[in-house]
């Protein structure tokens, strides 16, 4: 699937590619707010502690999806991977057991890589 998304990432012009990296600075805004309000109602599945990290995972992506500094196609690169084995895990686990889909995981685990692409395509854009 990256193979086949990369081309039109690549593609992409620079106000597109700018105007991609709002909405994913978006995005995690919104994922913080979800773990804000996880700090404060916390559940048996997710500790207030897990939900603080991720909101300063969270502002870090926000950061980085405006800025864009160099360490930062790295830090998605190993958030990606965690988020593969926290989100993809708990997914699969839920479709198993229950046969439900967990939106939030789908919608993260194919997010994320999308990020990453964006990043390595503007990296290469910029080169």
């Amino acid at each position: 699937m990256g193979s086949f998304l990369i081309i039109p990432i690549c593609l992409m012009n620079s106000k597109t590619r700018h105007t991609a990296f709002i909405a994913f600075a978006v995005v995690a805004a919104l994922a913080m707010l979800y773990h804000v309000r996880g700090i404060f109602y916390p559940t048996i599945l997710t500790p207030a502690w897990r939900h603080t990290l991720f909101v300063i995972i969270n502002a870090v992506c926000m950061y980085g999806c405006l800025k864009r500094p160099r360490w930062f196609t790295w830090f998605i690169a190993l958030l990606t991977v965690q988020q593969w084995y926290s989100h993809g895990n708990y997914a699969v686990e839920l479709w198993k057991t229950q046969h439900q889909i967990h939106w939030i995981s789908v919608a993260d685990i194919v997010l994320l890589p999308l990020l990453l692409l964006l990043l390595v395509a503007d990296k290469k854009n910029k080169s």
